[in-house]
């Protein structure tokens, strides 16, 4: 078995990715080559969905402002507007990805990487069921947008953009791929370890360290914090994670979640509807959804940890107590 890997930053996030040829039908000059080119592949969804590139699809989608009108798009940003849609419909709105709005009035305009590239959005509300009146055209890689409509990929772009690129290592010969961009992963086919592959859930603060190692057969991997993306503003601490039903940072008791999925983008929009829910809740949504996933709360006391009963028996590294289910 031959693995080839790559380290880097794509989105303004670590960037994982792994190649496995299982039986040795590829040269290790051919695996390179491939996982350089999913590597390439990456950085164009980057250019295509970034809000904080002039020039992206994305960017230009919210140039739209309160007429709306079409744009010519890559291809891949009609798959992106699409899993929005199924994103939004199947956590029944709880993830949202259109409150960039409220995200900027909270103060998360600016680039985490380069603070000079800022998102810039009409002022007004948006109204969330203008996302299910979006127009896709294959034929012509177009859109219509609806006036006023604006979108942020965010995780589910992050998570989407993994299992675009996973399926493609596949179809390119590797006998398994797994892409991580900022933690957050998609996989398929033989894994590099014989138990799986390897997920290591960190706790809500990482200089504490792994809370657990998770063997995982295929799918996607995502965790919604409040710690992982923070500011202060008017003299108040914020977080990304925003509430769509206020347009407000969450007031959840949960700090993570981190949800096992079959693909990468529905851990990515299932992870933060688990997070709204709290605490009382997270695992009634996560066994409804059909779907693994370890909650935990930090309190004063310590952590409290919560658990799909498929990872009950999962060892976790907790600094306190054990929350019951």
């Amino acid at each position: 078995m031959e693995v080839v890997e790559h380290h880097g930053t794509v989105m303004a996030s670590r960037l994982h990715v792994a190649a496995v040829d299982a039986v040795g039908s590829l040269s290790s000059g051919s695996l390179a080559t491939i996982v350089a080119d999913a590597v390439r592949r990456l950085e164009h969804l980057e250019r295509c969905w970034s809000r904080f590139v002039d020039t992206s699809d994305v960017s230009r989608i919210n140039g739209l402002g309160l007429a709306g009108g079409s744009l010519r798009v890559d291809p891949s940003t009609l798959v992106l507007l699409a899993t929005m849609v199924e994103g939004a419909q199947v956590t029944a709105g709880r993830f949202d990805p259109t409150v960039l709005r409220d995200l900027i009035a909270e103060g998360d305009a600016a680039s985490r990487v380069a603070p000079c590239r800022v998102s810039r959005v009409a002022p007004g509300r948006t109204d969330p069921s203008a996302l299910h009146r979006v127009e896709l055209d294959p034929a012509t890689n177009t859109v219509t947008i609806p006036p006023g409509l604006v979108v942020d990929p965010g995780g589910i772009g992050k998570g989407l953009a993994a299992d675009l690129v996973v399926a493609h290592l596949l179809r390119r010969g590797v006998d398994g791929a797994m892409v991580s961009i900022g933690g957050d992963l998609a996989m398929a086919g033989t894994p590099a370890a014989p138990a799986g592959w390897l997920v290591d859930v960190e706790h809500p603060d990482p200089a504490q360290g792994v809370l657990c190692s998770l063997a995982v057969s295929g799918g996607g991997v995502a965790t919604s914090s409040v710690r992982s993306r923070r500011w202060s503003r008017d003299g108040i601490e914020r977080h990304h994670q925003i509430d769509p039903c206020t347009g407000t940072c969450s007031t959840t008791d949960l700090t993570t979640v981190t949800v096992i999925a079959p693909a990468g983008w529905s851990a990515e929009v299932h992870a933060p509807a688990a997070l709204a829910v709290g605490s009382d809740a997270v695992i009634p949504y996560l066994d409804g959804h059909g779907l693994s996933g370890i909650a935990i709360a930090a309190t004063a006391d310590g952590e409290l940890t919560w658990t799909t009963d498929d990872l009950a028996s999962i060892r976790l590294d907790v600094h306190s107590r054990t929350g019951a289910r």
